[in-house]
């Protein structure tokens, strides 16, 4: 389960990706022009060693809306993959 607090700042995502996991899915988040991109794939490779077809891509508001948006959606398709 992934909670805000496991995010960070806005101001880091300003400069760079975040890699994280929620169970068995990894996630890469990311500014994008004036969004956030959130890729996610199965586990248990890295994002470089993962095939493209196997990745799925979300965009939400930059903004701290936008990364709970993140977290609740992280967390709803963890539910839904035990």
């Amino acid at each position: 389960m992934t909670d805000r607090k496991d995010l960070l700042q806005l101001s880091f995502y300003r400069l760079s990706p975040f890699f994280g996991s929620n169970g068995d899915t990894r996630y890469k988040i990311e500014k994008e022009d004036d969004h956030f991109k959130l890729t996610t794939w199965p586990g248990p490779y890295s994002f470089d060693n993962t095939d493209e077809s196997l990745m799925h891509y979300e965009t939400f508001e930059f903004s701290d809306d936008g990364l709970q948006q993140i977290v609740d959606y992280l967390n709803q398709k963890d539910e839904e993959n035990p």
